[in-house]
């Protein structure tokens, strides 16, 4: 059966001042629909390189990225990103001067979306916990939590495979955190998503059903069962770091 997502000995390298950094050395993983993958590390370990790789936003030095058995560097990756990715980042990046609804209504623009946009774009925010009378409120008018809640509905609006989240619950508190979670394990196991997460909160690596380890570009499993990954696991796999 052909992979959903394959990363083969990916390399990346980038210059900075005090020389030639390797970013990623050999990475490989098999990432499959329907599963939550949480990413950990140091900072500066690769994460975040990584992740702009399967996004198509850059291509490696070498090694290959395989969406379906097709190579990204053949796709359009423009639009590959735009009909098959769903982001969710640290900070909301909503338009302040949109409201919640039109936040949403605008991503499906851009996807192509050929339904009724808006009934889709409500659909979508009740789906995230958004309620109807607050729809045409500004981006601005809500809180943290809300502001990423719309921002996942935003991402998921024209019903990617893969959804990237990168440090998607660092500026919120401790029961948004936990709504937040619930949605993107809910995408995975519920909507049969592909959940990519970069993250350092140990509540989501509880929740994950896979937990990468990033440490100097090189890639590794550090939990993969059914039963979830434990905060003692977890807790202790972070105080290594530096």
């Amino acid at each position: 059966m052909m992979e959903f997502l394959e990363l083969k000995h990916l390399s990346y390298d980038y210059i900075t001042k005090a020389g030639k950094v390797h970013a990623l050395k050999e990475a490989s993983a098999v990432f499959e629909k329907g599963v939550v993958y949480a990413i950990v590390g140091r900072s500066g370990s690769g994460k975040s390189t990584l992740m702009s790789l399967i996004a198509g936003l850059d291509v490696p030095k070498s090694g290959e990225i395989l969406y379906y058995g097709e190579n990204l560097r053949n796709l359009d990756r423009d639009k590959f990103r735009r009909e098959h990715i769903g982001m969710v980042f640290q900070s909301y990046y909503l338009l302040p001067q949109l409201t919640a609804v039109e936040n949403v209504e605008l991503s499906l623009e851009l996807a192509g979306y050929k339904g009724d946009k808006r009934a889709k774009a409500e659909e979508m925010l009740s789906l995230v916990g958004i309620k109807k009378e607050q729809f045409k409120k500004r981006s601005t008018q809500f809180s943290g939590g809300e502001q990423q809640r719309i921002a996942v509905a935003r991402a998921i609006a024209a019903d990617p495979e893969l959804i990237l989240a990168d440090e998607p619950t660092g500026n919120l508190d401790n029961e948004n955190t936990m709504n937040v979670i619930r949605i993107l394990v809910e995408l995975a196991h519920k909507y049969d998503k592909c959940v990519i997460v970069i993250t350092h909160a140990a509540e989501i690596a509880e929740k994950a059903d896979v937990v990468l380890k990033m440490d100097d570009g090189v890639l590794k499993s550090i939990c993969l069962n059914s039963g979830r990954c434990t905060r003692f696991l977890f807790a202790k796999y972070l105080s290594s770091l530096p």
